[in-house]
């Protein structure tokens, strides 16, 4: 009786998982396997478009980092300012940034150097400054690796302000709201409204080492198929920090979620509330969905994170660091269950299951369940590849499908390693992740 019970949890365990791995792919071809329609914010006049501030945190020199600085530059949107936010002006990214600037004077962009530091996260020490001395209230926060296309911002506009007006509206721009909205008239939003639009990310390999090519298999199969699913449901928030877009007031209002520091006499708020936390990006997203009730919102838009050369360790590393940030952020059964969403575990009790209750044969069912798993996640990769098909080398499919089972062999070794410590090493520093929702310690600089 009690094998057949558990057969009966884990079968339907199997339908759970293969319903949210449906619903990312549906989600991936319908949203991402068209071409994206010129964004209808264009045409507006920069007096009646609501300004946005860029902020790129830079450190040092990422792969490809020209051309990820140069794609904010090119965006075809009437008002925005771009912030290059450093630490340091002997920063190696610096010239970069001047090279930039200096090919488009005609765009509204300036450096921030800030030496602040206000909590052991470094983006955030990076951001604060930006923060505050932004022209707009509308905030597009985008990493040093991400590239965008020019069609991006203005999209990423509508949604944000489809609080104000229908899109139907936006097909006439004479007669849509939008026209009499400046930046000053426009009110953050409220609980209810969409608050945060942000992007799935997408992978571009350029040095095609093992450790990168098993990244970008991950990111353009599982973890993209996973992160527009749980959006799709939008029972909870599920936000990555590569390409966030948000008001500034909002984050203003959002009170510190570090119980050590909402004890002080004057806890922080906004921004500086978020600096004990390594996973920073997610943790506003949580404060701006659970403290204001505020909505979140993608785009047909993807961000393209441009990969470094990475070794086999160095990806291991990675995965192994954010997966010991994710448990102590999300419930415990979510971090104990996550094994059971990967395809070969789910596969092997999944056929068990049906082996034990119809007396099914289990290897044709695991082949059966690996290769229709195999499709969806290339069908996922081809959908979220539509617009951007032009950008990054060409790649073998024989190579991908290699990286592709490398990630899937190593996804329970990973998160074993994950749940035997709490401390991870981060840019040259080492943490010890703690409760209260993943706050971090600084143990000892290794730089």
């Amino acid at each position: 009786m009690f094998s057949l019970l558990t057969a009966v949890f884990f079968l339907f365990l199997w339908a759970v998982v293969w319903a949210l791995c449906i619903l990312g792919w549906r989600t991936a071809r319908i949203r991402y396997a068209h071409p994206n329609l010129p964004s209808r914010l264009s045409s507006l006049t920069p007096s009646s478009a609501p300004g946005v501030t860029i902020i790129r945190p830079l450190c040092g020199l990422d792969q490809n980092l020209y051309n990820t600085l140069e794609s904010c530059m090119n965006l075809e949107y009437p008002k925005y300012e771009v912030i290059f936010a450093l630490q340091d002006e002997k920063d190696e990214a610096l010239p970069v940034v001047r090279m930039i600037m200096e090919k488009y004077p005609e765009v509204k962009s300036r450096v921030i150097i800030n030496k602040q530091k206000i909590g052991v996260n470094p983006k955030v020490n990076n951001l604060i400054v930006p923060f505050s001395e932004a022209s707009y209230d509308l905030l597009w926060v985008l990493d040093s690796t991400i590239t965008v296309t020019p069609g991006t911002l203005g999209r990423s506009v509508e949604a944000f302000l489809s609080n104000i007006t229908p899109y139907a509206s936006l097909n006439d721009p004479e007669s849509s709201p939008l026209m009499s909205i400046s930046d000053d008239e426009r009110k953050p939003p409220m609980g209810g409204e969409v608050g945060l639009v942000h992007q799935v990310p997408v992978a571009v390999c350029y040095q095609k080492t093992w450790g990168s090519l098993i990244e970008q298999a991950y990111l353009n199969t599982t973890h993209a198929k996973m992160y527009l699913a749980i959006n799709a449901i939008a029972v909870d928030s599920c936000v990555v920090g590569k390409s966030n877009m948000y008001s500034r007031e909002n984050i203003s209002q959002l009170k510190t979620p570090a119980p050590s520091l909402r004890a002080l006499p004057n806890p922080p708020t906004g921004l500086a509330g978020y600096s004990p936390f390594l996973a920073e990006d997610n943790m506003i997203a949580l404060g701006l969905w659970h403290q204001l009730k505020l909505k979140h919102a993608m785009t047909s838009d993807v961000a393209l994170d441009f990969l470094g050369a990475l070794s086999v360790t160095d990806y291991v590393d990675r995965r192994v660091r954010w997966l010991r940030v994710r448990k102590k952020m999300t419930p415990l059964i979510a971090t104990l269950l996550e094994p059971f969403t990967e395809s070969l575990v789910s596969g092997l009790y999944g056929s068990w299951a049906l082996h034990r209750i119809l007396g099914t044969n289990m290897i044709p069912v695991f082949l059966i369940h690996l290769g229709i798993w195999i499709s969806i996640d290339l069908s996922t990769r081809r959908a979220l590849e539509t617009n951007v098909k032009n950008i990054g080398p060409p790649g073998s499919q024989a190579v991908f499908l290699a990286a592709w089972a490398m990630r899937e062999c190593l996804a329970l070794p990973i998160w074993l390693m994950a749940m035997t410590s709490d401390v991870v090493v981060w840019r040259g520093n080492r943490y010890r992740i703690v409760a209260s929702g993943g706050c971090c310690v600084l143990l000892t600089s290794l730089s």
